[in-house]
């Protein structure tokens, strides 16, 4: 048995810890189970938890969420490969299968091929910041023409000028999360000043942090077209946008992007299903979405693992340094803490928190 932080209903106040709840085991070739040592927390954890009215109970009894962090490899499939040997008793970052149990929990189960081992000298509390929110930083660069994995250890990549004959411009909406702390950071440490990066913010804390992050520029989220040029030239070749793209955000970044350009979304809902892309489509550019669960759920098209090995490697190299928020502390990210009312997993879920928070759990 294992102690986990679940819930039977949906809804975050509803999270309590259990003690008798089945500890898991390694079934198929590729499984590694892992003891877990700090969990990711993300504002997906709420999404999950709150995607049902308050006390509906939870289709399959137990519920637990988190979807990624750092761990102790325990034990391994009977069947599993020497790849998989390797991997016995070594410190991993791990990305987790959202239809699984999640690590929220003293352990989990995972398939080696969301695994990475963590190199000499990165901190678990900074690894463990990478599962998600890097990742999905990562794969928005490269889905918007800034490839950042595998670079030349540290070496500033050259890129290529803006249609316009401007220096390239990055805009991030929603800069000062996790997301976008990561993708500051990894732009920056690849193209240098060969890139110009914009995030949008909504506090003058939310400024100073982006700017502490790599930013060059930050502006309100409603100065998108008052600020950057608009039109059939725009002034973005590279959007990222980590807000839900109503029709008015939407509507600012077709203004705002370069011919050619390209926006990835990464926040779905309702309003997704009625954007405008008459402007994008004069323009010629790209609409791509991300979400970082898309390649297990379609059978591993995307070698994640070697993406949390290419942060990782960056940290060590001292390129980047994990976004941890200036909130965390490591005596406060114990999992009983973290739980409370107001703690970390509620700073979490309100939104405010800038950079990432994870949560250390304990016995």
């Amino acid at each position: 048995m294992m102690k986990v932080l679940g819930t039977s209903k949906f809804g975050r106040q509803n999270l309590a810890f259990s003690t008798d709840h089945p500890k898991p085991t390694p079934t198929k070739p590729t499984d590694l189970l892992i003891r877990v040592l700090y969990t990711d927390l993300n504002p997906v954890d709420h999404h999950k938890l709150n995607m049902k009215p308050d006390g509906t109970p939870t289709p399959s009894g137990c519920f637990i969420v988190g979807y990624g962090g750092v761990g102790t490899v325990e034990s391994i499939s009977p069947d599993a490969t020497e790849n998989e040997q390797q991997l016995l008793h070594k410190q991993v970052c791990f990305l987790a299968d959202p239809r699984n149990d999640g690590s929220y929990a003293q352990y989990i189960v995972v398939d080696h091929r969301l695994v990475t081992v963590i190199p000499d000298g990165v901190p678990l509390e900074a690894a463990a910041c990478i599962p998600v929110a890097g990742v999905t930083a990562l794969e928005c660069l490269e889905k918007v023409g800034l490839p950042v994995s595998n670079s030349n250890n540290g070496v500033v990549t050259p890129i290529m000028p803006s249609p316009s004959g401007d220096k390239h411009r990055l805009l991030i909406v929603g800069g000062a999360g996790g997301v976008g702390s990561w993708a500051t950071q990894l732009a920056r440490s690849v193209y240098g000043s060969n890139i110009e990066i914009c995030c949008t913010t909504g506090s003058q804390e939310s400024n100073d942090w982006c700017i502490k992050m790599g930013a060059d520029v930050t502006i309100s989220h409603d100065e998108v077209e008052t600020q950057l040029g608009t039109g059939p030239k725009g002034s973005c070749d590279s959007i990222i946008c980590l807000a839900e793209p109503t029709t008015a955000i939407f509507a600012s970044l077709a203004e705002v992007l370069r011919p050619y350009g390209k926006i990835c979304l990464v926040v779905a809902g309702e309003r997704i299903k009625a954007l405008d892309m008459s402007f994008i489509f004069f323009k010629c550019g790209t609409v791509c979405t991300e979400t970082v669960f898309s390649s297990i759920r379609c059978g591993y098209y995307i070698d994640q693992a070697s993406e949390m090995c290419s942060i990782l490697e960056a940290i060590k190299q001292g390129r980047v340094t994990a976004p941890l928020s200036d909130a965390w502390e490591e005596d406060k990210s114990d999992w009983k803490n973290a739980a409370e009312k107001g703690g970390y997993i509620d700073m979490v879920g309100s939104g405010n928190v800038k950079g990432k928070l994870v949560m250390k759990v304990g016995e």
